[in-house]
């Protein structure tokens, strides 16, 4: 009888177990897989303000893969043979390689508005472009945008007599610059942060981007990131969360003290308190929620340069499906 009372105890028991360890398993959540990319993002930017917008991006290794470069032919190769997903680059090459692609890319937001400066050594003689008028001024980017907004910039205040000395590249014109007092420079930033802080007597006389909107009516897009087609086709997934990070690496590079450290750590900019000293005449921007910012600026900036050189577009004007 005992015996009968004991196996009926460990019966109940191993019952009583049972049932709450399958409630213990049923209440137990799946667990869920970390979410993430099926692969990076591949993106190239360049080296300055039309990459430096990046920064917050660049240590998020899981998400994506990004390489500066020196100069936007190597970004546009790479483009081409499809191996980057998305890359920062002038907005005339985006053109460009829209219609060499026949169409494969997309302009998915400006961000990079006029970067452009003429700057002055010595005491100022010029504040408008009205006053360049008889000045010998050291440039270069002749056959590209610089040279082509303000030659703009000039037919629209009717100057017709300023002496361009084109050089072979912004750190050339920059050495011409800091070499003659008098001298005056048309020049990108960071050049003019960094040789401002190499020449106390050197200042911005004019910033073009400003002079732009007047003659225009809108901003000066200099830097547009693009994607190929087929990302945005699909992994529009990843990239509706691409832009809301890039969004805040934005931010983050506008409105931090720690930005210019970063642009540094990243080699953008050597100097970190240079690199923060550029950045407010960086105009580093994003239109993710208002493409149609994005598509009056372009517009209008490739009216002017179709009209100066068809070929600095890829021989002419992108349609509607340019746009994201």
């Amino acid at each position: 009888m005992r015996m009968k009372k004991t196996l009926m105890v460990v019966l109940i028991l191993t019952l009583v177990m049972g049932t709450l360890l399958t409630g213990c398993a049923q209440d137990t959540p799946t667990p869920v897989e970390p979410e993430g990319f099926s692969a990076p993002i591949v993106i190239g930017t360049l080296n300055g303000p039309t990459g430096m917008g990046m920064v917050a991006l660049m240590d998020q290794k899981e998400k994506y893969d990004i390489t500066a470069y020196q100069a936007p032919d190597e970004i546009a190769g790479k483009i081409i043979t499809g191996e980057l997903d998305m890359a920062c680059l002038p907005s005339n090459m985006a053109s460009v390689l829209y219609n060499k692609t026949e169409g494969a890319v997309v302009v998915v937001s400006v961000n990079t508005l006029g970067v452009l400066y003429i700057v002055e050594n010595g005491t100022q003689t010029v504040a408008s472009v009205e006053d360049l008028a008889g000045k010998t001024l050291y440039g270069s980017g002749k056959g590209a945008g610089p040279e082509f907004i303000l030659q703009e910039l000039l037919d629209a205040a009717g100057v017709t007599d300023v002496n361009i000395q084109w050089m072979a590249n912004h750190s050339d014109a920059a050495s011409s610059c800091m070499a003659n007092e008098g001298s005056l420079a048309l020049l990108p930033e960071p050049f003019v942060t960094v040789v401002g802080s190499k020449n106390e007597a050197i200042h911005v006389a004019i910033d073009l981007n400003a002079s732009w909107a007047e003659v225009t009516g809108v901003d000066l897009p200099m830097g547009v990131i693009i994607a190929q087609k087929s990302f945005v086709e699909e992994r529009g997934d990843d990239m509706a969360v691409f832009l809301a990070d890039y969004r805040k690496s934005v931010d983050f590079v506008n409105t931090s003290q720690d930005a210019g450290q970063a642009i540094a750590d990243w080699g953008f900019i050597e100097d970190p308190i240079v690199a923060q000293k550029a950045i407010p005449n960086s105009n580093i921007v994003l239109y993710e929620e208002d493409f149609g910012a994005t598509k009056t600026m372009l517009e209008a900036y490739f009216q002017v340069l179709f009209k100066m050189d068809p070929a600095s577009l890829g021989g002419s004007m992108p349609d509607d499906n340019f746009y994201y």
